[in-house]
């Protein structure tokens, strides 16, 4: 029984330390301003996956992604840094979200939502 319990919760730690704030939160840093040729390495790298992981959407979707810029829920995660980003529609609009599990509170609240894929945007066009 012991045993049984120590897993679990060691099951949940690591799925804690691995999920999508985590993730989220380390790839919206803005990239540090570069000292070594190790850190623009690293900098280059982080984009150069998240690219990757936008492209693998339709055109169309590539450019509203890529218009969104960051999950409408973990506001701090960049679209594509957590592999393909993940399309949900909310009231018929098309949302882009950093992970599945972003989902069920993107529809929960869908006019605050679709607020922040809107001001998402207009951050992204300055």
């Amino acid at each position: 029984m012991l045993f049984r319990t120590v897993c679990c919760l060691l099951s949940v730690s690591l799925f804690v330390a691995t999920g999508c704030a985590d993730n989220a939160g380390t790839a919206a840093k803005p990239p540090a301003t570069p000292t070594s040729g190790t850190v623009a390495k690293e900098t280059s790298g982080e984009d150069s996956k998240i690219e990757a992981a936008i492209n693998e959407l339709s055109e169309e979707d590539r450019e509203l992604a890529k218009a969104q810029k960051f999950c409408a829920v973990a506001a701090t995660g960049r679209l594509g840094s957590m592999g393909k980003p993940y399309k949900v529609m909310v009231e018929g609009k098309p949302v882009f979200l950093c992970c599945e599990g972003c989902e069920s509170e993107a529809l929960k609240n869908p006019e605050e939502t679709l607020a922040k894929v809107e001001q998402l945007k207009a951050a992204s066009a300055k």
